[in-house]
């Protein structure tokens, strides 16, 4: 029976068990507590996994250390160890006062010491085995006030071992989500209205570069010091709830060092949990990256010289849109390209060329509807994408104006320049037809238009 003296001691020492320590602390420290508590010579703590096979061996008494060597296996098998383990088995405390008699004693981890007396008991949550706690080589039998005792030690162990992880798992999302902070370059913020006083999380020095000693931005007038003079008035508007109870706006912001750069603020308005009124909450995030993988996008998909969609941006258009479309849904493939162009670059020069280029860009652009699509192809060829086509009438009628787009004067560097353009269109229905077979239909039609003399349209014939 263990003396009321190291009872008491036992009890004073779980006290100090907090979640402040380590798991590798407290588990440690809780089995040297349990092993002087029984009067013990060694002592161990094993955790059982979730798949409740396999135990977590992983930590000895101080004095069981000193004796033997041991060794550490996060998946020792249930089934390969000894009656040490029956308290995983049975869900309940075992004694064996005479280990070395009793069937079955195989399966003490290597390095172990021999065990002369054991006690052994499992600690269970939620109907599973957590964590099996023994103590062993007592002088004297253990008894049922051993088993109170360890039962009484284990149950706080495991409390405070559990809160712990708890704290743990909190403090990996926290850092989680900080990591994530940093990665996509966030900051976050509070705004109180009423008493305009503004506070930012420890991201925003990193965000905007400024010196450790710096003190944020404490109010709006001082934040907005760190916005672009024109994206100030909106800054300020989003902050006093002008428009909504959440915004999302693209603004300029400065560095510490004058460097600019593109920043998105969210922010929403929220009741105060406690009197009248709203508390501002949002985020700043640096959004550099976004902006050139937009740039860069937007090269891959546009024409540099006019700023039209071009050929890839055209496939990804008839794949994504066109392709989608039903059976129905007829649409027209206006395959343009210009007539008695080359002279205008033998003539003036390739300036006035590209500069003629981009002003039929604009014209081809302002003789569509919105839900058509202009593509500069390359060299002077372009095509015109008709969507929604109700009568085959309006087909000719785009094209007429088209061709009457390109036919006005262009002044280009102060040059006159005039050209036209051949048109071949083919018409089709539904997204059965790929952009090459489209295109070829309408390059057909586009030759019988330029061999007849140019400045014309030809609609492809089905079947030809």
């Amino acid at each position: 029976m263990a003396s009321s003296g190291r009872v008491v001691r036992a009890v004073k020492e779980l006290e100090r068990l907090t979640t402040e320590m380590t798991q590798r602390e407290i588990v440690q420290r809780g089995v040297d507590i349990a092993q002087i508590a029984t009067g013990s010579r060694i002592a161990y703590l094993h955790f059982l996994n979730d798949d409740q096979n396999t135990i977590e061996l992983g930590v000895w008494s101080h004095d069981t250390l000193a004796g033997c060597a041991v060794i550490y296996d996060r998946h020792y098998p249930v089934q390969a160890a000894g009656i040490w383990a029956d308290a995983a088995r049975t869900r309940a405390p075992c004694i064996h006062n005479d280990y070395a008699t009793q069937a079955g004693r195989r399966g003490l981890p290597e390095g172990h010491s021999p065990l002369v007396r054991h006690l052994g008991l499992p600690v269970l949550d939620d109907g599973r085995v957590r964590m099996l706690i023994g103590v062993g080589n007592k002088p004297v039998d253990y008894d049922g006030d051993d088993v109170e005792l360890l039962e009484l030690l284990a149950q706080r162990i495991w409390s405070v071992t559990r809160q712990r992880r708890v704290l743990e798992r909190y403090l990996d999302l926290g850092q989680q989500f900080r990591h994530v902070q940093e990665l996509a370059s966030v900051c976050g913020l509070e705004y109180d209205i009423d008493e305009d006083r503004l506070a930012f999380d420890g991201f925003f020095a990193s965000i905007f570069k400024t010196r450790s000693q710096e003190p944020m931005p404490s109010t709006l007038p001082e934040f907005l010091a760190f916005v672009a003079p024109a994206d100030q008035p909106r800054v300020r508007e989003a902050f006093a709830g002008a428009g909504g109870t959440r915004q999302t706006l693209r603004v300029d912001c400065r560095r510490g060092s004058g460097e600019h750069f593109p920043a998105e603020l969210k922010v929403e308005y929220r009741p105060r949990e406690m009197g009248h009124g709203v508390i501002c909450v949002g985020i700043l995030q640096d959004v550099s990256d976004d902006v050139v993988a937009e740039e860069l996008r937007h090269r891959a998909d546009h024409d540099p010289l006019t700023g039209l969609p071009n050929r890839h941006r055209l496939h990804e258009w008839f794949r994504q849109g066109l392709g989608r479309r039903g059976e129905g849904d007829h649409f027209a493939f206006h395959f343009v390209d210009l007539d008695d162009f080359k002279p205008v670059n033998d003539t003036w020069g390739h300036a006035v060329g590209d500069e003629a280029l981009r002003v039929i860009a604009q014209r081809l652009q302002q003789a569509i509807r919105k839900d058509d699509l202009v593509v500069r192809l390359g060299g002077d060829e372009f095509a015109v994408v008709q969507t929604g086509i109700e009568d085959r009438g309006a087909i000719g009628v785009l094209a007429e104006k088209l061709l009457s787009a390109i036919g006005a004067p262009v002044m280009a560097l102060g040059r006159r320049v005039e050209v036209g353009a051949s048109i071949g269109v083919a018409v089709c229905a539904g997204g059965d037809r790929s952009v090459e077979q489209i295109s070829a239909d309408a390059d057909r039609a586009l030759y019988q238009a330029k061999a007849a003399g140019g400045r014309r349209y030809v609609i492809a014939t089905p079947g030809r």
